[in-house]
C-alpha cells in the first residue's frame, strides 16, 4: 500500500506526533508521496502566523522529503480539474487536491481529517 501524506500528517511526522498506525504504514509503504500543494499550504500557515518553523518553508519541506524518502508529486491539470469537480464535502482546496490525487493514483491518505474519508474511492488511515 503506497501512501500520500496530507499536510497535517507531514506536520505530525515533523513533530514526532504521527500516530503509531500511520507511522507503521509509512515505514512499510513501498512508496510514500507528498503533494506539491503541501508546502504551499504550510507556507500560508507560516505567513499567517499559525505555524512556526525553524527554517524557511522550502528548506523545511525539502529536508522532510529527503529525511523520510517522500516522493514529491506535481500538480497535474487533470488532478486539478478532478479536484474542482468533486462533490462539495470539503471546502479546503488543498485537501480536495489530496483527494483527487489519491483517487487518481490509488493511494491511501495518511490524515486526521474526517472530511477526506467521506469521499468515495479514497482510503484513509489515521
Amino acid at each position: 500500500m503506497s501512501v500520500l501524506l496530507d499536510t497535517c500528517a507531514l506536520l505530525a511526522l515533523a513533530g514526532g506526533e504521527l500516530p503509531r498506525g500511520a507511522a507503521a504504514a509509512l515505514r512499510q509503504s513501498p512508496e510514500a508521496y507528498v503533494s506539491v500543494v503541501t508546502p504551499w499550504e504550510v507556507a500560508i500557515k507560516v505567513g499567517g502566523g499559525k505555524l512556526r518553523l525553524m527554517a524557511p518553508t522550502i528548506e523545511w519541506f525539502l529536508g522532510m522529503t529527503e529525511r523520510y524518502d517522500l516522493r514529491e508529486v506535481p500538480l497535474e491539470a487533470a488532478v486539478a480539474c478532478a479536484a474542482a469537480a468533486l462533490p462539495p464535502l470539503h471546502r479546503d482546496p488543498f485537501d480536495r487536491i489530496i483527494v483527487a490525487l489519491a483517487q487518481a493514483r490509488g493511494l491511501t491518505v495518511l490524515t486526521s481529517d474526517e472530511n477526506i474519508r467521506k469521499y468515495p474511492g479514497v482510503t484513509t488511515l489515521w
